[in-house]
This record gives structure tokens, C-alpha cells and sequence, in this order.
């Protein structure tokens, strides 16, 4: 799995460390909230939710790869505020590293590095310029 992060005007996209794996597994699990999944994960995005970390952004992404006219509209739909998503990863990060608890629950989710590339991908975006940016991955 490889995530990106685009921002408008950057002159390249962003790949975190370890090609993002991590946070993509944990935007994909995040966004199977209220399905009556069950994975570490899952229970790791409920967790932060209630503590105030805003969801809506992580889980607002999309495939890179446009098979059709569908796949392309859902793909512009990806794109959303630069500041906010920055936001929303800055408080992901800052939870796992302020929450040993928080931080065991990733591990046994398989997200070892997820705070690392959500500082990563938050600090590319606080200096990136622009208004919008989108996450797309690739599996």
C-alpha cells in the first residue's frame, strides 16, 4: 500500500515514510467506523474521535488510479482543505505520542510508524501552498 498526499501548487506530491502504509491502513480502517467491523484500528479511530481528533479529513481519500468517469469524479471530490487536513494529522500524531495506550493499540493494528507519517505528512502540508490537498492511495 502507498499513500500521497497532493497539494495544490506543491511542485511534487508527498509519499511518508515507508510509502505511508501505515496511515493508509489506518484512513482505510477509520473509514469502516459504524460497520460493525471489529479490528484494533477501528477501535483506535473511535478512540481519538472521542478525544477530539476530527476523522472527516483522514477518511476523505481516494483511489489514484481513475478507471471511469465515476472513479474521476470521486477523485476531484478527494481534494479539501489543506489546513484542516494538516490539522487533523498534527492531532493523530500528538495523540499517539502523548498516549502510550493509544500507541500499543496502532502496533497491534500493524501501524507501527503511524504517528511518524502523520507528523511527516502534516509538516509537508503546513508548508506546502495552495488551499486544497487530497490523499490518494494505491494498493
Amino acid at each position: 500500500m502507498r499513500l500521497t498526499i497532493e497539494a495544490e501548487g506543491a511542485p511534487a506530491p508527498f509519499v511518508p515514510p515507508g510509502e505511508g502504509a501505515a496511515l493508509v491502513a489506518f484512513i482505510s480502517f477509520a473509514a469502516m467506523r459504524g460497520f460493525g467491523a471489529v479490528h484494533p484500528l477501528i477501535v483506535l479511530a473511535e478512540q481519538l474521535q472521542d478525544r477530539g481528533v476530527r476523522m472527516g479529513p483522514l477518511t476523505t481519500f481516494y483511489d489514484e488510479v481513475a478507471e471511469d468517469a465515476e472513479d474521476r469524479e470521486k477523485l476531484e471530490l478527494a481534494w479539501q482543505d489543506r489546513e484542516g487536513l494538516a490539522e487533523a494529522l498534527e492531532a493523530l500524531a500528538g495523540a499517539l505520542e502523548a498516549d502510550p495506550g493509544a500507541a500499543a493499540v496502532a502496533r497491534r493494528g500493524g501501524a507501527e510508524g503511524l504517528a511518524g507519517q502523520a507528523r511527516a505528512a502534516a509538516s509537508f502540508l503546513r508548508s506546502a501552498p495552495g488551499r486544497r490537498a487530497r490523499m490518494v492511495y494505491r494498493l
